[in-house]
């Protein structure tokens, strides 16, 4: 068995293994914000999958994604907590008045869901069904891989990929908006 084949089955077996149980250890340091602990769990697999791709081996598949989950469970909470101080009651910026806020407080009055939806415009339809399954319908990552008849950590991948242009998409339109 090549290298690389075997990097896969490893993969495999550690994603049937530990998905549902490294899911639920996120979840709980998350306060059940599930879909940051999703992404928590697709991250650490991510990391696995690299390591294992670039030939290094791991001893203790489990005890290493609990490890690099932990570390992206820290980061999402970190982002956690400085959303919370930055967000401003609807309340108040009525009160305030949408000139009278600072910058970053003017945020809370975007039309998030008119950007979301030009946003997933711009992707293939392909990426646009993907994106619609997961994210919208909330689909489950194994439901989807069934149906795009893949495995699923493939589904998984192709849903980071995804996650990923997105992020990259946001940056280029903060990057167009800062220069008007």
């Amino acid at each position: 068995m090549t290298q690389k084949k075997a990097a896969d089955a490893l993969l495999e077996q550690c994603y049937d293994a530990y998905r549902l149980k490294l899911f639920n250890y996120c979840l709980s340091r998350l306060n059940g914000a599930r879909e940051a602990a999703d992404d928590c769990v697709q991250e650490a697999f991510l990391v696995l999958y690299r390591t294992l791709r670039g030939g290094e081996t791991v001893a203790h598949p489990q005890a290493f994604l609990y490890r690099t989950a932990d570390q992206f469970v820290k980061r999402a909470r970190q982002q956690q907590a400085a959303a919370a101080r930055r967000e401003l009651p609807l309340t108040q910026a009525e009160e305030r008045g949408a000139s009278a806020l600072p910058e970053n407080d003017r945020l809370a009055l975007i039309d998030y869901d008119a950007l979301a939806a030009a946003l997933v415009r711009t992707l293939s339809p392909e990426e646009q069904a993907l994106y619609e399954r997961r994210y919208v319908r909330r689909e489950r990552v194994e439901a989807i891989a069934q149906e795009l008849q893949i495995s699923r950590p493939a589904a998984s991948m192709r849903l980071v990929r995804l996650r990923e242009k997105i992020i990259q998409l946001v940056k280029q339109m903060d990057m167009d908006q800062e220069g008007v």
